[in-house]
């Protein structure tokens, strides 16, 4: 089986030729658009899936990840005469500092969204907290979405290997896994090394890169990108 994911944009923030990193992932019979920057709602409107869309979760707050998220939601609201749709934050740091943006852009925020710490919420989607492993003043989080045929993670921004990942008992309770990572060919504090992402597959653990430009990838990775089987043509 193959999650039902499809990415929007899979580079990093100044990939642009890529796009912003960002999936839209059917799982139990709902459609999440996960991030949401700068690139995200034009590729939404071209292809015609701003209404498909039930639930929006957000890892963190850089421009590459929410940058076009007022401008989504005004169109929801304005052109489509939709209700507020839900947004899930994985950590209450960045529920509390998204409503801050959202409310000085927009104003009233609950006019256009439901603005909800996501292990609140009712649903297959959780929080994983990862506050201060992307840059040490941000909140952020990785989300994992669970169901009876399995699991699926999305690390958002971290400069390691989210941590859950890497205790073994958490794995083994957590399978069929599948696991979507932002990766650095670089070492850097604030993007997870490709490397430290190995161990993984060599447990078997179906794993997939993003937030990275393909072309500048080491002639002998091992770690299939997400470019050549979920991006969205």
């Amino acid at each position: 089986m193959q999650p039902e994911i499809r990415f929007l944009g899979a580079g990093g923030a100044h990939d642009i030729r890529w796009g912003n990193s960002a999936a839209l992932l059917r799982w139990s019979d709902k459609t999440y658009l996960i991030d949401c920057g700068f690139t995200v709602y034009p590729r939404l409107v071209a292809e015609n899936l701003l209404e498909a869309i039930d639930a929006i979760c957000i890892t963190h707050l850089h421009d590459d990840h929410i940058g076009s998220l007022s401008a989504l939601l005004y169109h929801r609201h304005f052109r489509c005469n939709m209700p507020p749709i839900t947004i899930l934050a994985g950590s209450e740091g960045v529920r509390t500092k998204l409503h801050t943006i959202l409310h000085f852009l927009m104003g009233e925020v609950e006019r256009f969204a439901d603005l909800r710490l996501a292990d609140q919420a009712e649903g297959p989607v959780v929080g994983l907290p990862t506050d201060g492993l992307h840059m040490p003043h941000m909140p952020s989080s990785a989300f994992l979405f669970q169901s009876a045929a399995g699991y699926l993670l999305y690390s958002g921004d971290i400069g390691c290997p989210v941590p859950c990942l890497q205790e073994p008992d958490w794995l083994k309770a957590h399978q069929p896994l599948w696991v979507f990572h932002d990766i650095s060919f670089q070492r850097v504090p604030t993007h997870c090394y490709f490397e430290a992402l190995y161990f993984l597959l060599e447990q078997g653990i179906p794993t997939w890169g993003y937030h990275c430009d393909p072309e500048a990838a080491p002639p002998d990775l091992r770690l299939p990108l997400v470019h050549t089987e979920f991006l969205l043509s």
